[in-house]
C-alpha cells in the first residue's frame, strides 16, 4: 500500500475507526458491524485495512471456557492522524503570499482531497446521505461532529488546534475546502462559511440549501466573501 494511501480514509472506513476509538475496548468484527448497521464482511475489511495501516490492534480474546476464541480489534491508544497533522503544519509554514492567496490555496487544496475522498465513498456506498458522509469524515480526523437543527455542523474539540493555533486562516480553510468536496455539487446541501473557536472547544460550519444545478460551481468557491473563515 502507498503512503499516500495509508493517509486517506473513505468515510464508512473513518466511522469503524472512530467507533473503535469511542469503546476503547477490544470488539469483535461482528460487534462493531452490528453496533454500526454495517455487514460483517464490510466491517470485516474494513478493520483488516485499519490494521495494515497501522491504526488499529488485531488480538486474540483470552478466554478460559471451552469454545474458540474471538479475533478483537482495538484502537491504537492516542492514535491520532498524525500525518495530516504533518501536513497541516507543514502548510501553515509553507505557503508563501497575502493570506488570500494562502487561504485559497488551502481551500483548494482541501476542495480536491474532499472530491477524492466523495468518489471513494459514492463506490462504496452509493445511497449514504452527504451530510453523513462529512459527519463520518470529519469523525475520522479526531473531531466529535454533531448536528444542531438542518443548518448548522458543529465541530469539537479541534484535534489540530496547535497548527491552527500558528495560522487559522489556512487550516480553517482546509476544512472548509474539505467540506465542500465531501458534499460535492450534485445535491443542494452547501456550506456557507467555518467559524473557528467560536468557544475554546466548539467551531461551527454554516450550512444552506441551494438549486442543484447540473456542472453548477459551488456558489462558496467564487461568489464574494462567501469563502472566509471568520477568526
Amino acid at each position: 500500500m502507498s503512503r499516500a494511501a495509508q493517509g486517506r480514509l473513505g468515510p464508512t472506513r473513518a466511522e469503524v475507526l472512530h467507533h473503535l476509538r469511542e469503546t476503547g475496548d477490544g470488539e469483535s468484527a461482528a460487534t462493531v458491524a452490528a453496533a454500526l448497521g454495517l455487514h460483517a464482511n464490510t466491517t470485516r475489511f474494513h478493520l483488516d485495512a485499519l490494521t495494515e495501516q497501522g491504526l488499529v490492534l488485531r488480538e486474540t480474546e483470552q478466554r478460559t471456557s471451552p469454545g474458540r476464541p474471538r479475533v478483537l480489534y482495538r484502537a491504537r491508544d492516542g492514535h491520532r492522524p498524525d500525518r495530516y497533522q504533518d501536513l497541516a503544519a507543514a502548510m501553515v509554514r509553507h505557503f508563501a503570499g497575502p493570506m488570500d492567496a494562502r487561504a485559497t490555496l488551502a481551500r483548494q487544496a482541501g476542495r480536491a482531497w474532499g472530491d477524492e475522498l466523495r468518489a471513494e465513498s459514492v463506490r462504496e456506498d452509493p445511497a449514504q446521505p452527504a451530510i453523513e458522509r462529512v459527519l463520518a469524515c470529519m469523525a475520522g480526523l479526531g473531531y466529535d461532529p454533531s448536528l444542531e437543527g438542518d443548518s448548522l455542523m458543529v465541530l469539537r474539540p479541534c484535534p489540530f488546534a496547535e497548527v491552527a493555533g500558528e495560522d487559522p486562516e489556512v487550516v480553517c480553510q482546509l476544512h472548509l475546502g474539505l467540506i465542500r468536496g465531501l458534499l460535492g455539487t450534485d445535491q443542494p446541501l452547501r456550506v456557507r462559511e467555518i467559524r473557528p473557536w467560536v468557544t475554546e472547544t466548539r467551531c461551527e460550519v454554516d450550512l444552506y440549501l441551494d438549486a442543484v444545478v447540473p456542472g453548477q460551481v459551488d456558489p462558496g468557491d467564487t461568489a464574494p466573501g462567501g469563502d472566509a473563515a471568520h477568526a
